[in-house]
């Protein structure tokens, strides 16, 4: 009874790994996909939290119109003659016998703390509000980043989630192909027993069963792989098992845009390089602002007493400075123009980019009509083998038809079912692809 405890324990160790990776399948909608992509997607939190430093730096900017504002306190103890002259006029208890030669000369020790309020009121700094409008730029050229990287995740989320349904696709169509060579080398094997073939027959009938096999075993890696992308993307537990409730096999109609839809200025990349260089043309005209004066206004408020925190005594400072920095060793010369040599190169950068994605566009274009064409000529490949493989396995199973031509026949039939999904699939990547370039959703 004790070696059957120990081998009923060792098999149910043995069972808990397949336990666990028997996990119920989560069916996501595309549009569920897209939702968790959104709430849990890794390079968006990124962009988001990049787009929040920008907010941080321009958020910095405020000191150029708002005052600082300052308080501390100071201890000190001396005997320092003129400190101690001046921390007792600070106190405000001199008396005329501090005026004694003696006692100026050889001061006893004396305590001081001092609590000092000090503001700093910035009046007119023209570098500083052209700096300023930099980074606003700069912060609203990442938070166009930011949805253009969120829309690339629904792209790429897009056709993850396809890929994955390609993927099952393809598995059910090469499990029906491997039924179909089973069936046909079980009944190779009995026209053998009965002298109806040869035993060749037989061995290419296996031949086939192992090829269709190992055909399938690569359509179930590729699944296994494609569920993990599309679960990375999602921002979920990579093991997760995810079934598509949205399909795309059907015969889809042709994407139709707009006219208005040709052009790529308001896209949002596109407008992020834009504030790009108006930030950058800010940028230099700050630089040349730093040859103008700067006008800055101060005050001060403290305390001075013999105890910590002490207000017995107390005095005010007000003023005003303007500042000229005439020169400065050709810094600011050469800031100034290395700024100018950054807007000029920002400008042909943009022009470059702006080519480029039209030419992407186009091709994207014409690729979508080309996708779509040969999901026509996909369709009605798939339709002839299909009806080809009906009609000789109906001769097959009458004894009309050799093994090899009914195996043919299925492989065809397999490879132009496989090759109409991949069509619509490569259609629908097109169209997502389309849908990026222009940045908006397109009606199939």
């Amino acid at each position: 009874m004790r070696k059957i405890d120990h081998l009923l324990l060792l098999l149910a160790v043995m069972a808990l790994p397949i336990l666990a990776s028997s996990q119920t399948k989560r069916q996501l909608s595309l549009q569920d996909a897209l939702q968790l992509a959104e709430e849990n997607n890794l390079a968006t939190k990124s962009a988001e939290a990049r787009e929040l430093a920008a907010r941080g730096q321009y958020r910095m900017t405020n000191s150029v119109f708002l005052p600082g504002l300052t308080v501390s306190t100071t201890g000190v103890t001396t005997n320092d003659p003129l400190s101690s002259f001046g921390f007792k006029l600070k106190q405000e208890i001199v008396t005329q016998a501090d005026f004694d030669p003696t006692l100026l000369n050889d001061p006893d020790r004396i305590d001081n703390f001092n609590t000092k309020l000090e503001v700093q009121q910035p009046l007119l700094n023209l570098d500083g509000i052209y700096a300023r409008k930099a980074a606003k730029n700069q912060y609203e050229a990442m938070s166009l980043q930011t949805q253009r990287v969120k829309a690339n995740i629904r792209y790429q989320v897009k056709k993850a989630y396809f890929m994955l349904e390609l993927a099952q696709n393809a598995v059910g169509v090469l499990e029906t192909s491997v039924k179909v060579a089973e069936d046909a080398l079980k009944l190779t094997k009995d026209n053998e027993a009965q002298g109806f073939v040869k035993h060749a027959d037989v061995l290419e009938a296996m031949v086939r069963v192992d090829e269709r096999k190992n055909q399938l075993l690569e359509a179930q890696n590729n699944l296994q792989s494609a569920n993990e992308f599309l679960a990375h993307l999602l921002g979920v537990d990579l093991n997760t098992p995810i079934e598509t409730t949205d399909s795309m096999i059907q015969s889809p109609a042709l994407a139709v845009w707009q006219a208005s839809e040709t052009t790529i200025e308001g896209r949002s990349d596109v407008q992020a390089i834009q504030k790009q260089i108006q930030g950058a043309e800010n940028m230099l005209k700050s630089e040349k602002m730093k040859f103008v004066p700067r006008l800055n206004a101060f005050g001060a408020y403290e305390w001075n007493d013999s105890k910590l925190l002490g207000t017995s005594a107390n005095n005010y400072l007000v003023g005003a400075s303007l500042s000229w920095n005439l020169f400065g060793g050709y810094k600011n010369v050469g800031s100034a123009q290395h700024a100018k040599a950054q807007l000029q190169e920002a400008q042909y950068n943009y022009e470059d980019y702006l080519s480029q994605s039209q030419i992407q566009l186009n091709q994207a274009k014409r690729n979508v009509e080309l996708k779509y064409q040969q999901v026509q000529s996909g369709k009605l490949a798939k339709e002839q083998a299909t009806e080809s493989f009906r009609i000789r396995n109906d001769r097959f199973a009458q004894g009309l038809e050799k093994t090899t031509e009914l195996l043919m026949a299925e492989a065809l039939s397999s490879q132009k079912n496989l090759e109409f999904i991949q069509a619509i699939y490569n259609y629908k990547e097109a169209v997502f692809q389309l849908e990026l370039l222009l940045e908006k959703d397109i009606n199939e």
